[in-house]
């Protein structure tokens, strides 16, 4: 088939021979690729161009015409257009060898780590309702106020009440919540205009604690009747401990706003995490699946292997939940984190868990390196997706650690990072996987590095 007579709207007939980092089906033409929502390796199926480009294309299938053992009941259909679970037609089997294929990729990309084994993901007990926390924006749907998500690669809302991975209960929260402002005649807001009041409804809940706060985010200051909704809202769960009201006046896709104040019990809620207790706040980080957190504390752990005498960096270091964990097993623990605030709640973390072998630097990771008072032997990063600067890993490589361990939620610049520490040096002694996030293409991995004894 000539490739350049290919258009939007032909209908092909196509055999998906590979899945994409996104979770699409890959077919190709003569060579040329076309990525396909839906589609599972093996099968074959009527597929529309929706978009053609020089050099791929993208398509939606309009009939399955052989379909893959693979395949799973669809929980969400509405949820499939937003990609929020953009794996949930595929078993969950079948999803943890994408995972790990995906991170094999990335390596096998570089010549240098060709030959790199990538230990098989470490999967979920739960692949359904694992999520500790939901911000679900709320918006006007024919003439009514929805919660929901919004489709893909746009501003539509689509009214959606069952999110099929939050925490079982932590739904028929956010629905009442919705019922409640619907009552009192708040309105949803509009973000074309920037008017209208009600933007996002947010629930975090200690999935060891049972513990929920409950974060309503306004375009104004005002939230009419307060004295009427927050007992309204309080009174929806036993376990509700904590109510924020958060104001975000700009013309934003940020989610939260610069101001906060508790409007209804204490400012954070409680977690449980490798026996330690968190206190959480509105703006806290904390990993979302709470039993797969614990897996990967655990795992890196286990990796590590330290054995008391170690002075260790945590990089990046939150709220202390890596910190602490680190903490039952090493000698000191040093963190360091950009926010303020989270260095304020850490330090609290470490008092109320009665952890004296540690300490936190609240600043930037490339200044705080530069205070340490003592040599580390073992660093351990868990940067964003955007992973680490070069400036500092060049400054980690001059500390020379024993150890390395990087947790990565981002394969690509986990690979790319990890090239200039084994080009000074250290060696990658294993890759693992952790599936943090069940009907999603995300993945953390743990990577340890160990510094060459030549």
């Amino acid at each position: 088939m000539n490739t350049d007579s290919l258009k939007k709207n032909d209908i092909l007939e196509l055999t998906f021979i590979d899945m994409s980092y996104e979770g699409k089906g890959v077919a190709k033409v003569d060579g040329y690729p076309i990525f396909v929502e839906g589609g599972i390796t093996g099968e074959t199926a009527l597929v529309k161009l929706d978009r053609v480009e020089k050099k791929y294309a993208f398509g939606r299938i309009t009939e399955l015409l052989i379909p893959s053992q693979d395949r799973a009941y669809v929980k969400s259909k509405d949820l499939a257009l937003n990609s929020t679970i953009p794996l949930q037609h595929v078993s969950y089997s079948r999803q943890l060898e994408l995972k790990t294929k995906i991170v094999e990729d990335a390596f096998k990309k570089d010549p240098m780590f060709k030959n790199v084994l990538v230990n098989h993901i470490i999967g979920a007990e739960n692949e359904w309702h694992y999520r500790n926390k939901t911000q679900v924006p709320v918006r006007k749907v024919d003439d009514a106020m929805e919660i929901g998500v919004f489709k893909h690669n746009s501003h539509q809302l689509i009214p959606v009440n069952n999110f099929k991975i939050n925490a079982l209960g932590i739904d028929e929260i956010v629905v009442g919540i919705r019922d409640i402002l619907v009552e009192f005649n708040e309105k949803p807001y509009d973000a074309r205009t920037n008017t209208g009041n009600i933007r996002h409804i947010i629930v975090r809940h200690g999935q060891n604690t049972g513990e929920v706060m409950v974060v309503l985010v306004t375009r104004s200051k005002s939230l009419f009747p307060q004295s009427k909704i927050v007992p309204a809202i309080a009174a929806l769960s036993d376990n509700i401990v904590s109510i924020v009201h958060n104001v975000n006046p700009h013309k934003t896709a940020a989610i939260m706003g610069p101001e906060s104040k508790v409007v209804y019990g204490k400012d954070t809620f409680k977690e449980v995490i490798l026996e330690n207790t968190y206190e959480v706040t509105a703006e806290s980080f904390l990993q979302v699946n709470t039993p797969q957190a614990e897996v990967l504390y655990q795992t890196l752990l286990d990796t590590l292997q330290l054995d008391g005498t170690e002075v260790v960096l945590d990089a990046y270091s939150g709220i202390g939940t890596i910190s602490l964990s680190l903490a039952q097993r090493a000698k000191e623990v040093i963190g360091i984190e950009i926010v303020e605030e989270a260095v304020i709640v850490a330090v609290k973390n470490a008092e109320i868990n009665d952890v004296s072998n540690i300490s936190f630097i609240a600043g930037d990771v490339i200044e705080g390196i530069k205070e340490l008072s003592l040599k580390p032997d073992v660093v351990v990063v868990d940067p964003p997706r955007k992973g680490l600067e070069s400036s500092f890993i060049d400054d980690v490589i001059a500390l020379s650690p024993e150890k390395i361990a990087y947790v990565s939620c981002n394969p690509a610049t986990l690979v790319r990072d990890l090239k200039p520490f084994v080009s000074a040096g250290y060696s990658i002694d294993s890759v693992q996987p952790v599936d943090m996030f069940p009907q999603t293409t995300h993945i953390e991995s743990i990577v340890l590095l160990v510094k060459s004894s030549i």
